[in-house]
Order: structure tokens, then sequence, then C-alpha cells
């Protein structure tokens, strides 16, 4: 192009385009759009082949291209891609190619490898910096010059420039301040977001929200009790990460936290970078540190699908918004585990409640048969479980016996019988340790039933007493993994309840049956020394009667009068034995009725005055009448057999809450510590208080020689109509 008068540049460019262009300049919304205006009026004026800018970045010190003018899209795609260093553009500022405050480099000279050479050769190219303010240089405009320039059109190219470049730092400072106030209405919303909660959940929700919507992205991670990284929320593109535990062994993330500041990666695939961390589009990311009472509680993380996308700004505002989040993320921690506890207080407590069920019913009776289905019906209810079953083993046979179930499957199978090598139940009733199963399709030795084909998870905890196994109890459920190491631990207090239940149960049998076994033998001392005594007596008067029939006929009459009031006397014994077996009055009409006939057949027989004082409701001692009519009766016998009493007195006191027993005599009394046990009285003593002592009551006596004897029962019997309620 030939030079270009300064006649020739106004009629190209007159007074008042200058003027529209600078109000165009200083209208433009960003520098990549105002620099595009820029580039295509420079190449229309000067009329080059092509005209582009290159912005610096003032961190890295490096020129970015940022507008074109008359360059192909593929040569554009490679500007814009190949940042230019120091090293690049410092030698092409020289005095030698100095023009005014441009520089013309001739074609030679331009560097060699760079895509600015292909965009601008075989054409000289001027360069001419953008300056802002104090003289700092922002950019600078490449023109291709194909001949000598004219000092009067580099002087309008620099005008231009000028221009631009205030244009360029006004757009910016607009930029900056839009940015901040940006900044600043994120972080007031963010504040008043989380501010507002106490779900952690919400706050981190709102979290990568503001995140995402402020950098494109965004992942916050905490540190859990264990000291790892768990991603707890996150935005696109880093969702698949959400759940995943991050390597404190990469240096990045491990250098977060131990130091507690930010870490910017400008190319994740450096050595330094975080492609173990990142999936593998990401390019460049910031890691800022969540702190709180001087601590590193988790971080936050941008990332960018570009190289170096993150500056200084970037880094302060998510620094800014990690210290915003971090105090509300620990209170709602804190709640969410005051929350936890107090649910599992919650649960301890029902837990209690259940158990303190479980041992009212177990202790309520020592028969086995009635509170063995109370007690697993409790825990199938008091805990919500599917299915319970509770098995007792049988020795001898090598069996465990369904004695009691309760839940979907329950009564129907009641009475089953299985080997104990044979299923989970057997396992845990051989080793004696608790057996669970998450998934019984797992076990090689698991024993499923027809009907119970749903059962997915199963629990098995044996009965164990001084180091016996007595039983297995059995808990299953359709839902697997549904029985949990809590549920083992509660259920093994539950299983020791049982055992001493089913332990106390059967020693409680084997008291009957040697109770039974000594009412047998005192029936048969009884029998021996009066009815089978007379019996003989009846046998030898009547072998007299039948001899002396023919010798002397006459003492016939006498040995058959003496033959009637023996078999009179037998009859009475036996009325009297039968009697003590079962009076008829105490099955028809009751403790009270029971007790006054006794006494007053004992007073007649044995000429003693008994006193019967009777105070509340005998209705309230439903249930007990037998036990408490033995006591009285085996107390009475006592006092006609040892007291050489005259007078007895039987006091029955009976309310919601007590039965008390008093029997009282004036008889020679004795000392209860004299005798050992088991000798004279202290049997029938011994008897008694083992009735009180089924019962849930306590036995007293009261004796010293001389002064006669008081025993006293109190049965409790509030419990046990609650029980029985």
């Amino acid at each position: 192009m030939s030079g270009i008068s300064s006649d020739q540049m106004n009629r190209a460019l007159p007074l008042g385009d200058l003027l529209a262009f600078d109000d165009a300049l200083r209208a433009d919304d960003t520098p990549e759009s105002l620099l595009g205006e820029v580039v295509e009026t420079l190449r229309r004026i000067v009329n080059s082949p092509c005209v582009y800018v290159r912005l610096r970045d003032t961190e890295r010190d490096l020129l970015h291209a940022v507008a074109f003018a008359g360059i192909a899209p593929e040569l554009v795609e490679q500007l814009r891609v190949t940042p230019i260093g120091p090293d690049v553009y410092q030698p092409l500022l020289r005095d030698a190619y100095r023009q005014s405050s441009s520089f013309l480099v001739p074609a030679e000279a331009l560097p060699v490898g760079v895509p600015d050479t292909a965009a601008v050769a075989p054409s000289a190219a001027l360069l001419t910096p953008l300056r802002g303010r104090g003289d700092r240089l922002i950019g600078v405009i490449v023109i291709a010059w194909p001949v000598p320039p004219d000092p009067a059109t580099v002087r309008m190219v620099e005008a231009v420039a000028r221009q631009a470049a205030l244009a360029v730092e006004n757009v910016r400072l607009a930029e900056r301040s839009a940015r901040l106030l940006a900044k600043e209405q994120l972080l007031a919303e963010l504040g008043r977001a989380v501010g507002a909660t106490l779900d952690l959940d919400t706050i981190l929700r709102q979290t990568v929200d503001r995140l995402a919507a402020a950098f494109g992205s965004g992942l916050v991670a905490l540190l859990d009790d264990e000291g790892e990284l768990l991603v707890a929320a996150a935005a696109s593109p880093l969702t698949e990460l959400i759940g995943r535990r991050l390597p404190l062994a990469d240096k990045a993330l491990a250098w977060v936290v131990q130091n507690g500041r930010p870490f910017v990666i400008e190319d994740c695939r450096s050595p330094e970078g975080a492609q173990s961390i990142f999936p593998p589009d990401v390019m460049s990311c910031v890691i800022a540190p969540l702190r709180s009472g001087g601590r590193v509680i988790g971080l936050l993380s941008v990332v960018s699908r570009r190289v170096g996308a993150f500056n200084d700004e970037d880094v302060d505002l998510l620094e800014a918004i990690a210290a915003q989040v971090s105090g509300p993320i620990v209170s709602a921690q804190l709640y969410a585990e005051s929350q936890r506890l107090a649910r599992q207080v919650q649960r301890r407590a029902d837990q209690l409640a259940v158990l303190n069920s479980i041992a009212r019913i177990v202790t309520a009776t020592l028969d086995l048969h009635e509170s063995l289905p109370l007690a697993t019906q409790q825990i199938q209810q008091g805990f919500g479980y599917p299915q319970v079953d509770l098995f007792l083993l049988d020795e001898d046979a090598s069996e465990l016996v369904l004695v009691a179930s309760a839940g979907q499957y329950a009564p129907a199978r009641v009475g089953h019988r299985q080997h104990i090598n044979l299923g989970l139940v057997g396992r845990a009733a051989r080793s004696g340790k608790i057996v669970r199963a998450e998934d019984v399709a797992a076990e090689a030795d698991y024993l499923g039933l027809r009907e119970r084909l749903d059962i997915r998870s199963e629990l098995c905890v044996p009965l164990i007493a001084n180091g016996k196994t007595l039983g297995v109890l059995n808990i299953e459920s359709p839902q697997p993994a549904g029985l949990t190491a809590e549920d083992a631990a509660v259920l093994e207090t539950v299983a020791d309840m049982l055992a001493g239940a089913v332990e106390n149960g059967r020693l409680y049998q084997r008291a009957q049956q040697a109770a039974a076994l000594e009412e047998r033998n005192r029936l048969a001392r009884e029998l021996h020394d009066s009815v089978s005594q007379q019996l003989f007596s009846m046998t030898l008067t009547a072998q007299a009667a039948r001899s002396q029939f023919e010798r002397n006929p006459a003492r016939v009459p006498v040995l058959l009068e003496r033959l009637h009031e023996t078999a009179t006397a037998a009859l009475a014994e036996m009325r009297a034995l039968i009697f003590q077996l079962r009076p008829p009055a105490l099955r028809d009409q009751g403790l009270v009725a029971a007790i006054q006939q006794h006494a007053q057949h004992l007073a007649h027989r044995e000429g003693l005055r008994i006193e019967l004082n009777v105070i509340g409701d005998e209705r309230h001692v439903r249930g007990i009448e037998q036990p408490l009519f033995r006591i009285v009766q085996e107390a009475l016998n006592n006092i006609v057999k040892h007291a050489a009493a005259r007078n007895v007195r039987i006091q029955l006191e009976l309310t919601v809450d007590q039965a008390r027993l008093c029997v009282a005599d004036d008889g020679q009394g004795f000392d209860p510590k004299a005798y050992p046990s088991g000798e004279g009285r202290h049997l029938g003593l011994l008897g008694m208080r083992e009735r009180a002592a089924e019962l849930g009551g306590s036995f007293t006596v009261r004796s010293h020689p001389g002064s006669g004897t008081e025993i006293e029962v109190i049965v409790p019997l509030r419990e046990r109509h609650a029980a029985g309620e």
C-alpha cells in the first residue's frame, strides 16, 4: 500500500467517524466485543490483510489472542489456544523496529513456530502496544503491514490504540465492579440460605448451586470420623463423584487439608495435577479448605475444561464461600449428631421398656407353658420383628423343640422339632455363640422351611445358663441384612432373661416333683402311723372274733364292738388325710371357707381354741388360694405336733397391693436357730418358706422358748394383677 497523506486519512476517516467510533468503544460490554470493533475498523482504514489483538494476562505474563479480522477460522483457533510469553514478544520490541510508540517488525524477523507468523507473513507486522493507566502494557494490536509505513497512518493507529486501551480498562473496571457486586450478592444470598436451616443436605445443596452459578461447577467434600474425605455434594460435571472417598494420598488434597490454604492447579495433566481425583476432561481446578475452630473440616473445589481457567479473584471468591458455609456446616453436623443421640436415647428407652415388660412376664410365673409364649409375643411386638421363634433343647433326643412362636408365621409350627446338627439355629445351639446371617442364601447350613421361602436374613441367639445351652431365640426377616449387630446385643440380654426363666422354671418343676414326693412320703408315714396300724388292729380283732365264735361266743359282741370302733377311727383318719390333699371347701367355697372348716375340724379333734380373723376381699388372692391354704395347713400341723398350745390366732389381711397371713400360738415356742435345717419342725417351716418364695413373697418366723410362735407371710399382689391384665 502506498503512503497515505493526512488529507487522505481524513477523507478515509472523518472527524464524525472518529467521534462515533469513540462512542462505540465507550458503550461496548466486553473487551472481546470492543476489540472486535477495533480490528475491523483498523483493517478497513489501513487496508490490511489481517488485524488481531492479544491481551496480556498480568498474572502469568502471557499474551492471549482475543479479537480477529481477516484471518481464516482454523488459524483463529490456533491463535486462541497458543498464548505467547515474554520470550517470544520481548525480542520484537527493539528500538530498531520502533515507529513512534509502535514497532514495525520485518517479515524475516518474525518468530518461527508460532501461528502469528503464519497469519502475518509474508507481510511485515506492525505491533502497536495497548497501554493502560501508568503506561502499563495491557495488550498489543498486530497489523499485517505489506509496505513501508506512513508516519501519519501509524499515529492514527496509535490514536485508535489509545482509545481502545482506555475503553478496555474501563470495561475491565466495570466488569470487576460487576463481579464484586455479584460476589457480594452471591455471598449474601448464600448466607441467608445456609443460615436459615440446620439441615445439612440443604446447606450442601445451596452451596453447590451457588458454586455452579459462579464457576460452572462445584464440589463439597467433608472429613469423616476416620479422617477420610467423602464427597457429600457436587454439581455437574462432578456429580458422579457424590458418595466417593477422595484419596488423601493425593498431594494437592493432602496439602490443603494439612495447611488449611487453597491450592490452584492450572493443568491437571501436569505431574502435580489432580487426574486421580477428577474426570479426565477436567483441565484445571481450585481447591479451598473448609475451616472451623482452627481445624479443616472439608474442602470446596471448582473445575474447568480449560487450562489456566482460574485467577486470583476466583480463588478469593471460593475462599469467601468456604468461610460463609463452614460455620453452618458444623452447626448442622452438631445438630444432626444431637438428633442422632436423641434418637439413640429414645431407642434405648424403648428397648428398656420392652426389656422391662419381658422381665415382668418371665418373673410373674414359673410356669414355662404360660411365660414363654407371652415373652416371645412381647419380643416380636415390642421390637417389631417380623418373626420370633423360641426353641428349647431336648438333650436326650439331641433336638431343638419349638415351644413358642410369634409373627406372621406363628403359631402353626409350635411343637416342631429339628436335630441340633441342622440349620443356623442348630449351629447357634452347638457353638453357644450368636449366629447372624445377613443373607441366608449365602449360608451353606441354612435350613429353609416351605412356608418361609421369603426369609432373607436370620439372627440366632443361644440361651445359656451356668455355661450350658438351654435353647435358641431365633429371629427372621424378609429383608436382606434386616437384623443388625445392635439387634444381636439387645437380644443377648433378652436371651439371658429367658435362660434364667427356663432354668428357674425347670428348678421349680423339680421342686414340685420333690414336694410331691415329700407329700407322698408324709402321707405314707401318716398312713403307716395311723390308718395302717388301725387296719392291722382290725385284722387281729377280726381273727380273735372268729376264733372266739366257737369257743366263747359271749366275747364275740365285745370284739365286734372294738372292730367297729377301730374301723370308725380309721375312716376318720382317712377322711382327714383326704381333706388335707384337697379340701372340697377350697374348690367350692374359696380360701376363707376352707381355712375355717379346717380350723373347726382341727379344734374339735385336738381340743384347741382357734380364732380366724379376715380383713379384705378374698378375690384379691384368686389364683393363689392353694399355696396359701397349704401354708395355713402346715402351720396348724406344726402347732399340733410340737407347740403344746391351747390357743391359736389366724389373721388374713387381703388388699389390692398384698396378702398378709399371720398364724400365732401360745405354745412352748422354740429357738429357730437351735434346730439344724430339715430336723423336727424345721421341715414344716422349710416347706412353708418354699411356698412363700414361689409366690414371690416373704416368710418370717418369730419365736422364743416359752413365749409361743408366730409365722408371717406377705405376698405382693399389684404386679401379679398387672401381669394378669
